[in-house]
């Protein structure tokens, strides 16, 4: 099955008005655990379950070999809202409808993906992917480490020619 949560206290629940987010890693919009990221510049809104699984299962190519490279992956949203739907050619009335799916809701200036000792250009390419498949306006965050980049200067091996 795709993503949904195992159990709920309620089979269907309220149309929630305002879209306040309980998740305190996506109020702050600041890279946690990864090094680059994908940044919402929409209104708060919802993603279904089937979108995020198929993003997710997109997105785990970035951190094959995962074991060896230490790579990771966050998808820091998921789908706990349940979203209702009437049986077509029912009548009016006799109360809510049955669950269809699930929703996640994303709010606004959010980071809610993340990628981690993923090359600079991979995570490009695949986040660029991801944000033509999403609806809206997105941003590729990204967060400098200055260690990173003094041991990556390091490795290279300075040649010397003499020339006579």
């Amino acid at each position: 099955m795709l993503l949904r949560p195992r159990k709920t206290k309620f089979k269907s629940v309220h149309k929630n008005r305002t879209l306040k987010t309980t998740n305190t890693d996506l109020k702050k919009p600041k890279l946690i655990y990864g090094q680059k990221g994908l940044k919402t510049q929409n209104p708060d809104f919802y993603l279904f379950n089937k979108f995020l699984f198929k993003i997710k299962l997109f997105l785990k190519k970035t951190v094959r070999r995962s074991n060896i490279t230490n790579r990771g992956l966050w998808v820091k949203i998921f789908p706990h809202i349940p979203v209702t739907k009437k049986v077509i050619g029912s009548r009016m009335g006799k109360g809510k409808g049955k669950p269809s799916n699930w929703a996640a809701k994303v709010p606004s200036e959010s980071i809610f993906i993340e990628l981690k000792n993923v090359r600079t250009g991979r995570a490009k390419y695949f986040l660029n992917q991801v944000i033509f498949k999403f609806p809206g306006s997105y941003k590729i965050v990204s967060k400098y480490n200055s260690r990173l980049h003094l041991v990556a200067f390091k490795k290279i091996k300075i040649r010397y020619d003499y020339f006579y």
